[in-house]
């Protein structure tokens, strides 16, 4: 996921029931007292991302039953994409930011969270009538008019006659129907077996949101078609892909349109994954991978470590509650002159990331008793020899501005038991990653090892909520 999605993090169910009542109704506790939702249910999906809106965008959204129920983490993971490429080809003297979104859906919902998230104005299509009039009513209810503007459209164009060629865009947003129309159905193994559903979490959509003719494939062709006719308005275009299958024909139709560079990245979510791919037709700009991109050769670490303290064991370094056990950790990760941010904060539950711009961790006994040495003899001390490490060349040194992004989670799982994970977020940087794991962070916290995974979600439940 996105580090900066704020889902990194799934919601507190408990807390949604309690302040919503429609939220309330679809929620069901456990025997361990958890609350959850069915994900299979429709309307409990609806009831989730409509709060969510609100709670977090203050965006009041009505979904109808018969269409598709965007997941916001998903969504999320998209657009903070978009502005991190934006980053690469806009040049900052510019500040109004206009993008294009390629059939909105039920409630414009790029185009809605960029305008309250971040300013951006939007011009959107959309085909379907029920969609387009959801959508014109969630602008006008969130009195965004003056940021976004809703067209209906055509089928059988995607661009073409639907913009102001005039004007100069700087982006393209298009969540194209997965399935082929043709092949759409039970298959041979079952006749009985369900039509699958687009996303498996909340299957209410009509079908010509998750099905048509040709697949995603024929029509980002099609899309391409289009965009290279367009390409003096539009910097950049870019689409999501459902399919891992369809990169390698996507990216030979790319090549086959003469687009000049193009960016691929992975939208992981739980359970689901999605891709994204961008493309330019302008000379100057190169799509360079950005740091949400998959590692090379799908690389995939460990799980995040879970670590347990006891109120007995912990008896000897003072109080026992979350909060001095998050202080203690933080005195650990400043020793490793480690920048952190506040991320979630709850009496019971607690959670930070932290960010190390260089690596302080490896040959930690060595330093150690060099730092000792030093001391002792009471002169000067000279700077460490660094650890040679196969991600330390120049090229990698320039093109990051960090080398790790971790986040820590300190939660009360009873009244004599403190549970800590650790979850690495992001960066380029694997085999000091790997070297991470096996470091000592403390002489005296014993049994304290950082362990990074390379892509796990934090919490069972965002499996389900992300999809």
């Amino acid at each position: 996921m996105h580090p900066r999605n704020p889902y990194r993090i799934a919601p507190d169910f408990k807390e949604l029931a309690l302040k919503f009542p429609e939220f309330r109704k679809h929620a069901k506790q456990e025997l361990s007292g958890k609350i959850k939702i069915d994900f299979k249910d429709a309307a409990a999906v609806r009831a989730l991302s409509t709060v969510l809106l609100k709670r977090d965008f203050n965006l009041e959204v009505e979904l109808p039953p018969d269409r598709l129920v965007p997941t916001l983490p998903l969504r999320l993971n998209y657009l903070l994409w978009v502005e991190d490429l934006l980053q690469l080809v806009k040049p900052a003297t510019e500040q109004l930011v206009q993008g294009i979104d390629i059939g909105t859906g039920a409630c414009c919902i790029y185009p809605i969270l960029a305008a309250r998230m971040k300013g951006w104005h939007f011009t959107a299509t959309e085909t379907d009538e029920v969609n387009f009039k959801c959508s014109v009513e969630t602008l006008e209810r969130n009195c965004l008019q003056a940021h976004v503007t809703v067209i209906k459209v055509s089928a059988e164009s995607m661009l073409h006659g639907n913009i102001d060629t005039t004007r100069q865009y700087d982006f393209t947003m298009c969540n194209p129907p997965f399935f082929d129309s043709d092949s759409f159905g039970p298959k041979s193994r079952s006749e009985k077996r369900p039509l699958p559903m687009c996303p498996k979490s909340g299957g209410s959509t009509s079908a010509t949101e998750i099905a048509v003719k040709g697949g995603e494939v024929k029509f980002i062709e099609n899309l391409i078609k289009e965009c290279h006719e367009l390409k003096a308005c539009v910097r950049l275009f870019t689409t999501m892909v459902g399919h891992k299958s369809s990169l390698i024909p996507i990216k030979a139709l790319l090549k086959e349109a003469g687009a000049c560079s193009w960016n691929e990245t992975e939208f992981c979510q739980g359970r689901t994954t999605r891709w994204g791919l961008a493309w330019t037709f302008c000379d100057n700009i190169v799509l360079a991978n950005t740091s949400q991109s998959r590692r090379e050769n799908n690389v995939k670490g460990p799980p995040p470590l879970n670590y347990s303290i006891s109120r007995e064991r912990w008896s000897s370094k003072g109080e026992f509650n979350v909060a001095y056990v998050l202080l203690k950790s933080v005195e650990l990760l400043n020793n490793l002159k480690m920048e952190i941010r506040k991320v979630k904060e709850k009496k019971d539950r607690k959670a930070i990331m932290f960010v190390a711009k260089e690596n302080t961790w490896s040959n930690q006994r060595r330093r150690q008793r060099e730092e000792k040495r030093i001391a002792n003899q009471g002169f000067e001390q000279p700077e460490l020899k660094k650890a040679k490490s196969d991600a330390d060349t120049p090229e990698q040194l320039n093109n990051h501005k960090f080398c790790l992004k971790g986040l820590l989670l300190v939660e009360e799982t009873d009244a004599d038991l403190i549970s800590l994970q650790m979850q690495w977020i992001e960066g380029e940087y694997f085999v000091i990653c790997q070297r991470f794991r096996f470091s000592y962070v403390s002489r005296d916290w014993e049994a304290i090892r950082i362990l990074f995974n390379a892509g796990s979600d934090a919490y069972a439940d965002i499996e389900h909520f992300d999809s």
